[in-house]
């Protein structure tokens, strides 16, 4: 090859629409990383993940000439692969996170010792962020197919609802209302099961995050804002007349059409005065105030988790293997996974 031949992403396009094989290559390689996280988020399972990319490239491969550049090469590859996912996962169920919130429930003084052990320290914090990113993994794999896809797409791969719709083949609309409700559905499983929000919800798989986050801090609830019983000053009670008019005026919707606006608002994308007038309404409405932070909530946590790693072997993806176990019903391998890595059980059983 002609050491002086362009070696820009466009070049290499250019060329491996022509047919250079090795031009692809380079193509591919630039993008294996991502479409591997897309297929895995969507199936839950590294092999399934990994045979899913390699269906894909070759799709990419054996159409390539027909790629006219009306997207970037980046959306039309996660197209090919977010449309590879949702066929395979057409015949599956999502995760039954009951089966979860069973083991912790029957295993508490496992859990008691994984807490213990897992998470000893603040200097173990990120592994404590594998979990946290395992767990945001498997309440993704709770969702309904279309779902997972939006928001996989666009709350842990970062592309827009535009570029969202492309690769799944909707219409920004659908795209928009199928990532409210799986946000939703994400916010109701943190707010009702996560620790971390109330600490007498059941799930406390990493508490030790919120520990780490108050810099060693007592044990206490992380301002669970849709259970809280939120309190008014008499200043507050009393916003001044142009914030109550705003709100009115601006809003003259109920409170479920308003939360149905709540992922738009948090998006950036409706007109700032409606916006200013919702964010009123928000600050003003002891029902819609809670819902709307829970959602905020919601979202940044799952996107803080979104580029973190989780290989065989480490904290993260012990736990990943321990919770796919669960959700195939394997809770005995569940059990003695989770009691080996992080206990150091010898053989299953045996907890010395």
């Amino acid at each position: 090859m002609d050491d002086r031949a362009p070696t820009s992403a466009l070049a290499l396009l250019e060329r491996a629409r022509a047919g250079d094989r090795d031009a692809f290559g380079s193509l591919a390689e630039e993008h294996r990383a991502g479409l591997l996280r897309l297929c895995l988020k969507m199936t839950g399972s590294p092999e399934e993940a990994e045979d899913l990319v390699q269906e894909t490239l070759l799709k990419a491969y054996l159409h390539i000439a027909d790629f006219e550049l009306r997207s970037t090469m980046r959306t039309w590859l996660y197209k090919i692969a977010t449309n590879a996912c949702l066929d395979q996962q057409r015949s599956k169920k999502p995760w039954d996170l009951d089966k979860r919130w069973e083991w912790f429930r029957e295993n508490g003084e496992l859990v008691q010792q994984m807490e213990q052990t897992l998470y000893l320290s603040p200097e173990r914090a990120v592994e404590v962020k594998e979990v946290a990113a395992t767990c945001v993994n498997c309440v993704t794999m709770s969702l309904p197919a279309k779902q997972r896809a939006t928001i996989t797409l666009c709350d842990q791969l970062g592309l827009s609802r535009e570029e969202a719709a492309n690769a799944i083949g909707a219409s920004v609309a659908s795209v928009k209302t199928e990532l409210h409700r799986a946000r939703k559905k994400m916010a109701d499983v943190y707010e009702h099961h996560c620790a971390l929000v109330d600490e007498d919800n059941e799930c406390d798989g990493c508490l030790w995050a919120g520990r780490v986050q108050r810099a060693g801090g007592p044990r206490q609830a992380a301002a669970p804002q849709g259970k809280e019983h939120r309190t008014k000053s008499k200043a507050q009670t009393a916003n001044s007349s142009e914030q109550t008019a705003l709100s009115s005026a601006s809003t003259a919707l109920s409170c479920d059409e308003i939360e149905e606006l709540f992922s738009d608002l948090i998006e950036g994308e409706l007109p700032e005065k409606t916006a200013h007038g919702i964010r009123a309404h928000i600050a003003l409405c002891d029902r819609c105030g809670p819902a709307y932070k829970q959602l905020q909530r919601t979202v940044r946590f799952v996107r803080a988790q979104a580029d973190v790693p989780l290989e065989p072997g480490t904290p993260g993806g012990i736990y990943k293997e321990f919770t796919a176990l669960l959700m195939q019903g394997e809770s005995e391998k569940a059990t003695e996974v989770m009691g080996r890595a992080v206990l150091g059980w010898p053989q299953k059983g045996t907890q010395s």
